[in-house]
């Protein structure tokens, strides 16, 4: 296991790289000026560490984050908290309760996307003689996060202002996702496969490698083809090549376009070359089966006691992750973006009963307190056969499992269901009376094995350094059976789980991710992808959303039923997913600021006479 105090990407840089145009904001964020940065090669070793560094600045609040909004925004999960958390209400809703909602999603995506293109174009401003290698997977892991980062906005909001220049024209119109920016994040994922290579960094050191970026390709391609396109079925589409001839020329490493087949052999690389593995025992891959916690927790003490434990941050089945640190600081912009705040989100409500009895303490051993918010919607515990034994694996039943769990008097959509790949952890040795110093597991190790304190001074809020795993071996594999509508890779997913073979079929693959990766933020952009653009209130995605109208909650005490209109103003999940086609809205600042609807306009479904306001505290 890797000591708290090395287990990081690097930190983000004071040094600015390039700066956004007025358009994507109306503060700069950068201050150095490229006309004398960087100035030697090694520089660009400081620019690529600030620009992982900008997945930590997203981390600083996990409601800004497209992993944890995306989770929420699904089937599977509830906005959940307390009463008072209207933000995460109105994310689960899709609906939205002020108008700055998303600005920092917004601003931290264009640092993100400056960042990148600025190592694109400086990188041959050197000479990079015997070091050919070197200068490749640098310009392969820029060109990847650039994707990354477009792809992320493209899911967000759709057509956004986009450039693919050093720095971004003025003004910088928004663009047509479906046909300029889709096939240029396609292209830059496929740059990155093809410029780098197996081997060139570390596995698991927080860099970008050539498996993932042909795992990401394939994410997007899938979400391109199927959303956009609105392909249906992939494994029996007739899909056309996406084209790569730019405005701007031919990209390094992209070619002149993608095929299917091209995006399947990327994947069979990933799976055979990429040097990943499947984690034996799917336990083993979260947080609760670690070496201090799991020989007090009877639900895998079998492997405690085979001297099996969490496979750690890094392991043989991550691909790509943001990685967190010991540094966590209320000071600064950027200081709780080096802890993993969403297990603290994802935590077990943290007041009381009303009688002071509380959540997270030896009573509901090893899971800690947090805000209760991402709770798991009934809808999924019902769903998932028992038979599986992924299920408990990834479903805390708090009720059935805990010595004693209690609802809070301000629970708010809590059904006792809580996401186990996301909790706090505790551990037998945590001080259940003071949160301060080592309350998490995390804590623990690191007052046993570092002599680095707390940064913070909060144990129950800043001892959270579990990677957030984007993308696994697993999901890879499962993309692998959907593309060609064969069974292998599914099945060896299930055999891991001591599941039987099955066979493809689109709804066996489309349940075999479901359960896999249930709780990881993948499901709502998989719903929209199986859905197509403008599916309406019929569409496969906006039937899922509204089966949780009626999904039983608690809700200060009190059983009752979520609906989506009690207390918001009326509509429905169905409705609200046809109103917006699950984009978010853009900044009203932004679209203010220009105030010309050809360079950035709303999306629809925001601000325009539909329901979209959650205002106030739902009522249920």
């Amino acid at each position: 296991m890797k000591k708290i105090y090395v287990m990081a990407i690097a930190a983000l840089f004071t040094v600015g790289l390039t700066s956004c145009e007025d358009f994507l904001d109306s503060e700069n964020y950068t201050e150095a000026n490229t006309s004398n940065y960087p100035a030697a090669a090694n520089d660009l070793n400081k620019e690529l560490a600030a620009l992982y560094g900008v997945m930590n600045q997203m981390s600083t609040d996990p409601l800004q984050t497209p992993w944890f909004v995306n989770y929420i925004m699904s089937d599977d999960a509830n906005g959940a908290g307390g009463t008072g958390d209207v933000e995460a209400h109105a994310v689960g809703h899709l609906m939205a309760n002020k108008e700055d909602l998303y600005d920092n999603a917004w601003k931290n995506t264009y640092v993100g996307i400056a960042r990148a293109s600025a190592i694109i174009y400086a990188v041959d401003a050197f000479d990079w003689t015997g070091q050919e290698a070197k200068r490749n997977q640098m310009l392969g892991e820029a060109y990847f996060l650039r994707g990354l980062f477009y792809l992320w906005g493209v899911q967000f909001w759709g057509d956004i202002p986009a450039y693919w220049a050093a720095a971004a024209p003025e003004p910088c119109p928004q663009l047509s996702a479906e046909d300029v920016i889709m096939p240029h994040i396609l292209a830059d994922f496929t740059s990155a496969a093809n410029l780098m290579s197996h081997g060139a960094t570390t596995r698991g050191d927080g860099h970008a490698t050539k498996g993932a970026a042909e795992g990401m390709l394939a994410r997007a391609y899938m979400f391109y083809q199927g959303f956009y396109k609105k392909a249906g079925e992939l494994a029996k589409a007739n899909l056309a090549d996406v084209s790569f001839a730019f405005e701007e020329g031919e990209q390094e490493g992209a070619g002149a376009s993608l095929s299917k087949a091209q995006v399947v052999a990327f994947l069979e690389d990933a799976i055979n070359n990429g040097g990943y593995s499947l984690v034996e025992d799917f336990r083993m891959l979260w947080q609760y089966s670690n070496e201090l916690t799991a020989p007090g927790y009877g639900y895998v003490k079998d492997l405690a006691d085979a001297g099996k434990f969490w496979a750690g941050n890094g392991n043989s089945e991550e691909m790509f992750q943001v990685q967190y640190m010991n540094s966590g600081s209320w000071n600064g912009t950027i200081g709780m973006g080096f802890v993993n705040q969403v297990e603290l989100y994802c935590g077990l409500r943290c007041d009381d009963d009303g009688a002071g009895t509380a959540n997270g303490d030896a009573n509901t051993l090893p899971f800690g307190q947090g805000w209760g918010q991402g709770t798991i919607n009934a809808n999924l515990w019902d769903d998932w056969s028992d038979a599986d034994p992924r299920k408990k694996a990834t479903i805390l039943d708090a009720q059935a499992e805990c010595d004693k769990f209690v609802f809070t008097t301000s629970c708010s959509e809590d059904a006792g269901y809580y996401n186990k790949k996301w909790m706090a952890v505790t551990c037998p040795e945590s001080s259940w009376d003071d949160h301060n110093t080592s309350y998490t597991w995390w804590g623990v190790y690191r007052a046993k094995n570092t002599t680095a304190p707390n940064t913070n001074n909060n144990s129950f809020q800043g001892d959270h350094f579990s990677d957030m795993v984007l993308l696994r071996l697993a999901d890879v594999m499962l993309m692998h059976s959907e593309l060609t509508g064969t069974a292998d890779q599914m099945n060896k997913v299930r055999a891991r789980a001591k599941l039987p073979a099955t066979t493809y079929s689109w709804a066996n693959i489309k349940n075999e991710r479901r359960f896999e990766l249930a709780g990881e933020g993948l499901r709502f952009n998989d719903l929209r992808r199986w859905s197509g653009k403008d599916g309406g209130a019929g569409c496969e995605a906006a039937v899922a959303l509204q089966r949780q109208d009626g999904s039983r909650v608690n809700y200060t005490q009190r059983w009752t039923v979520m609906h989506h209109g009690a207390g918001v103003g009326g509509s429905s999940w169905a409705q609200r997913y046809a109103d917006t086609d699950g984009f978010l809205p853009k900044p009203p600042a932004q679209v203010n600021l220009i105030g010309d609807s050809e360079i950035l306009s709303q999306n629809k479904g925001w601000y325009d006479g539909t329901k979209w306001s959650m205002s106030g505290t739902p009522i249920y």
